[in-house]
């Protein structure tokens, strides 16, 4: 079995040696290649399809959902495009959204499902499914919803244990300091790491987060007899990421970007601010691994 990386970023070729006598396998290989468009002319026929798709989606994801006070970038507090190292705006509001659409105490998602900005940019993008503006306010159309959760993701729930809540927080800062679609963005609760423990052992403590986002609310308990009911994507639910594996015992909801869209549509505008929800801790000083470091 071999798997590509995602969005056409490479190929993946496939090579197998059979003995012809004895019909058995000798020797296989696989590698990844980046493909090229060097000296390729985009087929007139091809674009020409695609233009014509744009324009009957135009009408649906031109649609404003909503507007934001502050640009919502994919981009987390690190200054990390792809949002794979730090707390993001998008990562606080998709899980706001999840845990408020249905009760939750706490939601998790993965960095590596959100995939672009939330907000309209500006100066505008010909061709996109934006207007032309001059912020604030941003405004966030349903073509921009669907850009940063377009794998057609459902919300799932589950209750879980203290134990295991701290298995899916151990999880997603398992990889740092290399940045991992498995990073976790969080709500409802604020929990610190510390970098210089080994993998499985970095979660430090937890706390919710109080009635204003803050995060000074009560601390979490860890505890196999503490429970707590979370809402996070079915992707994460089969065990994607290396996320524990709770599909059995949950329920699946609605289309992620559906539960956003409405959560923007109740809530706009939207002002999101970056509250310390994953706090970095180092504790073996200047010895690597180090912290990533947050812009000011």
């Amino acid at each position: 079995m071999a798997e590509s990386p995602n969005s056409g970023q490479r190929f993946t070729r496939i090579r197998v040696t059979v003995d012809n006598v004895t019909k058995k396998v000798v020797y296989k290989t696989a590698d990844y290649h980046k493909p090229w468009d060097i000296g390729v002319t985009p087929s007139p026929t091809i674009q020409a399809y695609i233009d014509g798709l744009n324009t009957q989606l135009a009408p649906i994801f031109n649609t404003e959902t909503g507007t934001a006070t502050v640009k919502i970038p994919r981009a987390d507090a690190c200054g990390r495009s792809d949002g794979r190292l730090c707390e993001s705006l998008i990562g606080d509001l998709s899980t706001d959204a999840l845990r408020k659409a249905y009760n939750t105490d706490f939601a998790i998602t993965n960095s590596g499902g959100l995939r672009a900005d939330l907000t309209c940019p500006s100066p505008d993008v010909p061709g996109d499914f934006c207007p032309s503006f001059t912020p604030p306010p941003y405004p966030i159309t349903r073509g921009q919803v669907l850009a940063v959760l377009p794998f057609g993701n459902v919300g799932f729930t589950a209750t879980v244990n203290g134990v295991e809540l701290k298995a899916f927080l151990e999880n997603g800062v398992s990889q740092m300091p290399a940045a991992n679609g498995r990073f976790p963005q969080v709500s409802g609760l604020c929990f610190t790491y510390d970098i210089a423990q080994p993998a499985g052992s970095r979660v430090t403590g937890a706390v919710r987060q109080a009635a204003d986002g803050t995060c000074t609310g009560t601390a979490i308990a860890f505890a196999a007899t503490s429970t707590y009911k979370i809402a996070e994507n079915d992707f994460m639910a089969t065990g994607g990421d290396g996320y524990p594996n709770i599909y059995a015992r949950g329920t699946t909801q609605n289309l992620m970007d559906q539960v956003l869209a409405d959560y923007i549509d109740a809530s706009s505008p939207v002002s999101p601010a970056i509250q310390g929800r994953i706090v970095c801790t180092d504790t073996n000083g200047t010895t690597a691994p180090d912290c990533p470091v947050l812009l000011p």
